[in-house]
This record gives structure tokens, sequence and C-alpha cells, in this order.
């Protein structure tokens, strides 16, 4: 089944993961495996070393090879033919989402990341982590385990890469301290504006307008905190040329003024 990219993102930024542990196999050329279950109450990551094969679970067949990363819910129907010309070899990540934010560890469906060495790197490095006992090599197999999945999500988005979204985003980057509009924005990359917001909120997760007020706010916080700048100035120097205007997208976004932002003790 489809999952949009940006609800993956979210569940592993938003949720309370944890990694449990982990296991490699391999099926011959041309051999199969199946008929039973994925692990119950865990969720799993399958990554391919070498080979390719079609993997299915609860009746629905997923096409694996490096490049292609299938996540698995807990207790599914688990059926695997390898390709002929060459055994499979994978390794299966098992984590526990313990607080879910967006329910989709339950599910199943494909990552594409595309070939990256840094995925097989981290896959490997998780594997020697895992046979070895200790406090601390836990801690390092807990950050290995996130660095994994930040190198996926990074390479998944890089598949989806948008060139007008890209060129959107340095856009705003360099003129976000103007009364600039998103019409603007828009026809300088060439798009019609509808279809301009729809390719942004399907790379990014949000609309131009609020990718356009948290960066003008992400600014106006660390001119609040690291100058003495008047509130009204740093309005303007923000893009926002209404000081009053400013202050009250600024309380809606952090529940604080800009004053009471300012006057917090860090």
């Amino acid at each position: 089944m489809a999952v949009a990219l940006n609800d993956i993102i979210k569940h592993f930024a938003q949720s309370t993961i944890q990694f449990t542990d982990l296991f490699m196999s391999r099926v011959k050329a041309g051999g199969s495996d199946g008929n039973r279950y994925t692990a119950p109450k865990v969720s799993g990551l399958v990554i391919t070393v070498s080979g390719s094969a079609t993997f299915s679970l609860n009746g629905v067949a997923y096409p694996l090879h490096k490049g292609h990363i299938l996540h698995a819910g807990p207790h599914m129907l688990i059926q695997i033919e390898a390709a002929n010309d060459i055994a499979w070899e994978y390794i299966v990540i098992h984590y526990e989402t313990v607080r879910s934010v967006i329910d989709i560890e339950q599910q199943h469906f494909l990552i594409e990341t595309g070939e990256n060495h840094k995925i097989d790197y981290f896959a490997q490095q998780l594997v020697q982590l895992d046979q070895h006992p200790g406090d601390f090599l836990r801690l390092k197999t807990h950050v290995t385990f996130f660095q994994l999945l930040e190198t996926m999500m990074a390479c998944a988005k890089m598949q989806t890469t948008n060139n007008i979204v890209d060129q959107a985003v340095a856009l705003f980057a360099e003129n976000y301290t103007q009364p600039i509009s998103i019409a603007d924005i828009a026809e300088r990359v060439g798009c019609e504006r509808r279809r301009f917001a729809y390719l942004f909120d399907k790379q990014l997760g949000m609309s131009p307008v609020q990718y356009l007020t948290e960066l003008r706010l992400k600014q106006a916080k660390k001119l609040l905190r690291t100058t003495t700048m008047p509130v009204s100035k740093v309005a303007e120097v923000v893009g926002y040329h209404d000081s009053f205007y400013f202050c009250r997208v600024f309380k809606k976004q952090y529940q604080l003024t800009p004053t009471e932002f300012r006057n917090l003790k860090y």
C-alpha cells in the first residue's frame, strides 16, 4: 500500500520509537520462504544486502532490491520469492512504537530510497553492534538506528525532489525580508499558483504560506534572543511592515508575545 513520504517522515520524527532487535537471513536463488508471520508487537524494516526478491505481506507483493526498503507491521503473513539469478540476502530491523502520532507503524509500505552506500553502512553497523553486550554499545546501537532512519528519509526525499520547489525555497530565503507574495514566487519559478502550492505541500508537507511564516518567525526569534532591536524593527527586518500584525502572528505561533519571548530565561 502507498503511504505519503511526509507521513513516514512525521512518524519517525514525532512518534516515540526505539530499536529492539534485528536479524539477517538468506533465500537461495529461485527459492522461496513463507507461510509465517512478521514479529508481533513490533514493526520492521527489510533492507536488501544483495540480490532481489518479491516480498509479499498479507498478499501484497513488493519488489525488493537495493534502493527499495520495505516497512512491515506486526503479525503479517509473509511470502518471499527470490529471483533466479542470485541468492537474496537481507536484514530485518525491528523497532517498537511507544507513542504513535500518525498510526502507520501497523502498516506495510515501500520506501524508495535509491541505492546509497550510507544506508548499507549504517545497516551493517547495526548488525555488528547488536552482537555485543554493554550499555555503551547499546547506546551506540540506538544512535546508529536513528542515523539510518535519517539517511533513509533524506534519500527518499531526493527521489521525489521537485526543481520548482527547490527554486522556491531558495527564493524565500533570499527575499523573506521583503513584502513578497506567494503569487510572486509562483510566477518567478514559472508555475501556476495552485499547481505551485500543490507541489510545495507534496514535497515539504506544508503550504508556501506556512513555510514563509515559519521562516520569518524563526528569524525573528533569533533577533529577539541576540539583539536589543525594538520589536517594531525586528518585524520590519523579517518582512512584516505592520508590527501589530507581526505580534499577532508571533503570539498565535508561540503563545507568547515577542516581548514575552524576549524576556524568557534560557
